[in-house]
This record gives structure tokens, C-alpha cells and sequence, in this order.
């Protein structure tokens, strides 16, 4: 049986899992995402961390996959101007990211 302690560190809507962390989303979209094939070089890991917080609120909200790969599409045709890419690729990213929401 969980102590009071226990459940205050777990996000409110959770039966039990607790809200995303900054680490989970970071390792998805390294090993996952990573446009910019960033995850081979260490230093540069935190490329991405411009979009961990964006991410973590639209998971939080509900938000649904194709919410997700609109958003990781948005930002790799307007902020790193990767136009032809497609979106087929995202669904994946978008399934674990949306895992990662409490139940």
C-alpha cells in the first residue's frame, strides 16, 4: 500500500505512473526523432531540449498522436527546415511520447 508521501510525487490524474520526465522525452526524441542526428555526439544532447516542456504539456493535456507528430513536423519545416521529410516516421515517435502520459 502506497504512504501519503509516495502519492504526492505521483502527477494527480495517475492511477499509479507518474508523469513524464524531462529524461523520457529527451531519450525519445535522441533515439527516436533526432533530425539533426545529434545522439552520436554527447555534447550536443540537449539540441532538442527547446521542446521538452512543449512536449510534456501536450501529453499531459490528452493530446493524440497525430497531435504529437504535428508538432514534432511543425518544428522540424519552420524551425529546422526539414520541409521534405514526411510524416509517416513520426507515428512512432508520437506512440511513445503519448506512453509516457499517466494513465
Amino acid at each position: 500500500m502506497k504512504s501519503q508521501s509516495t502519492t504526492a510525487a505521483v502527477h494527480p490524474m495517475s492511477a499509479g505512473k507518474a508523469r513524464p520526465t524531462p529524461d523520457d522525452v529527451r531519450q525519445i526524441l535522441l533515439n527516436d526523432w533526432d533530425p539533426h542526428d545529434v545522439a552520436r555526439r554527447p555534447e550536443a544532447h540537449g539540441a532538442y531540449d527547446v521542446y521538452i516542456q512543449p512536449l510534456i504539456r501536450l501529453i499531459e493535456s490528452g493530446a493524440d498522436e497525430q497531435a504529437i507528430m504535428d508538432f514534432l513536423r511543425q518544428r522540424e519545416a519552420e524551425t529546422m527546415c526539414f520541409p521534405g521529410l514526411g510524416t509517416q516516421r513520426l507515428r512512432i515517435v508520437a506512440r511513445k511520447l503519448v506512453a509516457l502520459r499517466p494513465d
